[in-house]
């Protein structure tokens, strides 16, 4: 992790799948409409190379000389970029390119870009799910383990690494066969009753979320991904253990440098008026053998806690189980109890792959231009 995170960290505390995902923090379909291609051809105006993603802006001439109307066009986020081969100085203001995408759904002049062809006749594309895919495993090692003799959740000392590449896109019941994408819409809505032990509100809420196509996601405005949520996010999560301070981190990438803080010196759950809900709600913890089981309790209302819109009330309880059984592999399991949105309390869960990178350097908020065009169908 590199050394600007532990500061931002730092700070902080001194105040108080494999799932491909394309496009870091929301649903592109709820934007944009694949069944309307379309391909202009102009000259550059403005490059914004920033998160979540980078956007060209072309002028395309129309059929009147002085009739010039300025597309933005939409990429996937500097990272995902670079490992297609991109660099920040792609194009050049002034430079004639043909860029080939997908119309925006309200009717504005912005397309998701796929294809980017340079006056010179270079094609650059948006990365391939090749170059997505999970990093070959490394040689197989032994779950690293902390003095104590509990498994290392993160990194062992003087080396960096992350856990990323959930095999699931979205929570789902143990044993469930359901097919979503890669930010967990079903294929089929038919399976909604496969998903989740839902109290009939809250089906018809998921249901609503699906077939509008995720549009009011509050990741698409940079709000923290609570709950599992957590686990699923696009560039990761980072472990900081504190065994001596009895406490644990968990770090995401996949949003603003949001963190949670794990309890692991036998306090209980704060309880009546000392619970503020908050997006990560409090987290209390403590090891069975090698599964470090988590409670966790005060959740507020204003998140989704996975991927496909499952919704959830603040009388959500999670208990989570976190096991390395190697070096690379990481098991989360969740059961969900949630007597305000569910008729019983169900499980779920998938693995994570060790990624010994520094985590990624991505900031939500930095130029997020979506909110306002997501329209749904």
């Amino acid at each position: 992790m590199t050394l600007a995170f532990w500061r931002v960290l730092g700070l902080g505390l001194g105040v108080c799948v494999a799932a491909i995902e394309l496009h870091a923090h929301h649903e592109l379909s709820s934007e944009y409409d694949e069944k309307k291609p379309v391909t202009l051809k102009g000259v550059v105006s403005n490059v914004e190379w920033s998160d979540p993603h980078v956007y060209v802006f072309v002028d395309v001439p129309g059929p009147a000389a002085d009739n010039v109307t300025t597309w933005e066009v939409e990429f996937a986020s500097p990272i995902d970029l670079k490992k297609a081969g991109w660099t920040r100085d792609f194009a050049q203001v002034g430079e004639t390119i043909t860029a080939e995408g997908s119309e925006a759904r309200d009717g504005s002049k912005r397309a998701a870009g796929k294809v980017l062809i340079l006056a010179g006749g270079k094609k650059l594309q948006e990365p391939a799910d090749a170059q997505l895919v999970p990093p070959r495993a490394r040689e197989r090692k032994p779950t690293p383990r902390l003095p104590d003799g509990h498994p290392r959740l993160g990194p062992v000392p003087g080396e960096t690494g992350y856990w990323s590449y959930p095999t699931a896109s979205t929570l789902v019941e143990n044993s469930a066969n359901i097919k979503t994408d890669s930010e967990g819409l079903l294929k089929n809505l038919s399976d909604a009753d496969k998903v989740a032990p839902f109290q009939p509100w809250a089906k018809g809420l998921y249901l609503y979320r699906q077939r509008t196509l995720l549009k009011d996601d509050p990741m698409a405005s940079c709000l923290p991904p609570g709950g599992p949520r957590q686990f699923q996010t696009r560039y990761g999560f980072g472990v900081l253990e504190q065994p001596e301070r009895q406490r644990i981190f968990f770090m995401s990438a996949g949003g603003n440098r949001n963190w949670r803080l794990v309890y692991l010196d036998g306090r209980k759950l704060p309880s009546g008026d000392d619970v503020t809900p908050t997006y990560f709600g409090y987290s209390v913890g403590q090891w069975e053998g090698d599964t470090l089981v988590l409670h966790t309790t005060g959740f507020n209302e204003r998140f989704w806690f996975t991927n496909g819109g499952l919704p959830h009330t603040e009388k959500l309880t999670l208990t989570e189980r976190f096991s390395r059984p190697d070096f690379n592999t990481l098991k989360y399991e969740v059961t969900v109890d949630d007597p305000g949105a569910y008729t019983r309390t169900w499980s779920g869960g998938w693995t994570l792959q060790w990624v010994a990178e520094e985590l990624p350097e991505y900031f939500c908020q930095d130029n997020d231009q979506d909110p306002r065009h997501m329209v749904g169908k």
